[in-house]
Parts: structure tokens; C-alpha cells; sequence
């Protein structure tokens, strides 16, 4: 089940966000070793985890198993506050269509086999491509390796490079852009080999965020 938390569920999501935030720190920390992010209570947050961002969040027995976070760009991000440099002096994009997509990821843990394809992982991208519709953007702003370039334009996503990728903390990491296409579900869900209904988000999730959207659109 995918369930979306953003500024109207904000207030009465604490306990599914402590159990993001937990997620985050054994995933991101303790599995893949990111040790700045390491807290003492074991809950990774930044300070843009706040009422304005989106978490996408998979969830199965009440164990939180993949998740996203949303950003919008009009607000203080990761590109614009964090790693301005990925840009090597251009500007970041930004605007009311424009998010900024991070920490995506999926249990390890719970993957039946390192070379199959991960159903969790997929029902993640699917869900985010959903949601991605409903609310009416454009696309995201990502920075992650080089190699995720290739793998979203395999599911679908239109993706362009803002620079050239550089060397983070000892990792290669780039900007880029991804756009979304009103195929971009199909094509992932044909990807991940995922069977069942042609929504993974139901009917209506995310409208207040829309109707939010289209607020701002008008007034700009």
C-alpha cells in the first residue's frame, strides 16, 4: 500500500513519519553508510521535513518498506541549499511544476534476490509517476550517481543533465531533470513486470496538493 503524507495529513501522520524517519536512518545510514546523517535517536530528518514537502511512502504489515520525499523548489531544497555546486555556477531550476525529488529507496532487507527485479522498489516508481499526474507537475530535480540517469529514462522519465557529474563526499553525484510523460507509469509498470489495477495511488489521492498547485498557477 502507498500511502502519501503532505501538508493536510501532516498533523495527524506523526506516528507514520517516525516510522519514515526510521526507515530513512536504516536504510540510508546503517545500509548505504551515510554517516552525516547519523543521529543518536536513530531517525534520519533534515530540516526540510517539514509540512511543505510530499512523503511517499510504501507500506506493508505496517512496516514502512519504500519511500520518497517531494520537495517543491519554490521553498528552500536540497539543490539550491545543500549542493549548489552540482550546478558548477548555472542555476537551478525551479517554479510551482517543478519538485525536487530525494531519498528514494526500498528495503534491501526485503528483497527475495539481488539480481531480480523488486516489486517494492516498483510499486515506489509507479506510485511517484501516479502521483506526479495527479498533482500536475512538470517533472523533478534530482542529484543522485551518474547511472540513475539511464535507469529513470528506462521507466519512462524524459531526463536531462543540468551538469557534469563531479565527485561528492567521494561519490560521483550529478544534477539533472526528470521529466514526466503521460507514459511514464505504463512504461515502469511494464518494466517491473507489475501486474493489478492501472493506478497505484487511488483516485483523488493528492487533490488537496493540487488544488494547492493550481492556486499558485493562477496567481502567478
Amino acid at each position: 500500500m502507498i500511502t502519501i503524507i503532505d501538508r493536510d495529513s501532516y498533523q495527524a501522520s506523526a506516528d507514520l513519519l517516525d516510522r519514515i524517519y526510521c526507515f530513512r536512518h536504516r536504510l540510508f545510514v546503517e545500509t548505504m553508510r551515510w554517516e552525516a546523517c547519523r543521529k543518536p535517536d536513530g531517525r534520519e530528518r533534515d530540516q526540510f521535513d517539514g509540512p511543505d514537502c510530499i512523503h511517499v511512502a510504501g507500506i506493508d504489515d505496517g512496516e514502512v518498506v519504500s519511500y520518497s520525499r517531494l520537495l517543491p523548489t519554490t521553498r528552500p531544497h536540497l539543490q539550491s541549499h545543500v549542493y549548489p555546486e552540482l550546478l558548477q555556477g548555472a542555476k537551478a531550476p525551479s517554479g510551482p511544476r517543478l519538485f525536487e525529488w530525494t531519498r528514494c529507496g526500498a528495503a534491501p532487507w526485503r528483497r527475495a534476490s539481488a539480481t531480480a527485479k523488486d516489486p517494492v522498489a516498483g510499486r515506489q516508481f509507479v506510485a511517484v509517476a501516479e502521483l506526479t499526474g495527479l498533482l500536475g507537475l512538470d517533472g523533478y530535480l534530482i542529484q543522485a550517481h551518474p547511472i540513475m540517469i539511464t535507469h529513470l529514462a528506462t521507466l519512462g522519465w524524459e531526463t536531462e543533465p543540468l551538469a557534469l557529474p563531479m565527485i561528492y563526499d567521494g561519490n560521483p553525484l550529478v544534477a539533472f531533470l526528470a521529466r514526466w510523460t503521460p507514459a511514464t507509469a505504463d512504461t515502469t509498470r511494464a518494466v517491473f513486470e507489475l501486474a493489478g489495477t492501472p493506478y497505484d495511488v487511488p483516485r483523488g489521492l493528492g487533490r488537496a496538493s493540487l488544488d494547492r498547485t493550481e492556486r499558485i498557477l493562477r496567481a502567478s
